[in-house]
């Protein structure tokens, strides 16, 4: 998440005095809320799970635009509880996914023979770089429908099952794919490991 958002029916901008509807009229209970709760939920955030990522202000911004979507936005009993509650919770997510984003390229590095140490070097630091762009290189250049699969099955959590059922594919045809794009990484990592080495 970053920037400006420009789904649903208001954009929280960051940075400015009040909430703006896309159609350029304001929302005068949203504004308010925006007035009282914006500075210090994005405190909160920044103390609970540091300056990002995920960033602070985007996970606000996340926060308010689910209590722009609700019908009735009056009706809302605690519209404070309800944007810590909901900021909370979609920073969690933001932060378990990507510590899966992290597993898997450990995985993956640790597959193709790559070693993997704790200690923050230099050199460490920009090995770890190079991998990290050789992998993010190798998943853009995946076929649209394997980059698919792989993003929702390793870096979303999802089974072949829901994938199945969200996608129309079979899940023998899913394991394929993700079994094709594994092995497509396997090989970009392989190849710039032994270019690592011949230089």
């Amino acid at each position: 998440m970053s920037g400006t958002r420009a789904k649903g029916p208001i954009v929280v901008a960051k940075g400015t005095a009040g909430v703006a509807g896309l159609d350029g009229d304001g929302h005068p209970a949203l504004d308010a809320l925006y007035r009282r709760y914006w500075t210090q939920l994005c405190r909160y955030l920044n103390r609970r799970f540091g300056a990002g990522p995920p960033d602070p202000e985007d996970v606000a911004q996340a926060a308010f635009e689910k209590l722009a979507r609700l019908d009735g936005l009056d009706r809302v009993r605690n519209p404070g509880a309800f944007l810590y509650t909901t900021a909370i919770n979609i920073a969690l997510n933001d932060v378990r996914r990507m510590a899966r984003v992290e597993r898997f390229v450990r995985a993956e590095l640790a597959e193709a023979g790559e070693r993997i140490v704790d200690e923050m070097s230099p050199e460490r630091v920009y090995a770890d770089r190079q991998r990290f762009h050789n992998l993010k290189d190798a998943i853009a250049r995946l076929p649209d429908k394997q980059r698919h699969i792989l993003i929702r099955s390793r870096f979303h959590g999802e089974s072949y099952a829901t994938i199945s059922k969200a996608t129309g594919w079979s899940q023998a045809d899913i394991s394929r794919q993700l079994n094709a794009a594994l092995q497509t990484l396997q090989d970009a990592l392989d190849s710039a490991a032994r270019a690592r080495r011949a230089s």
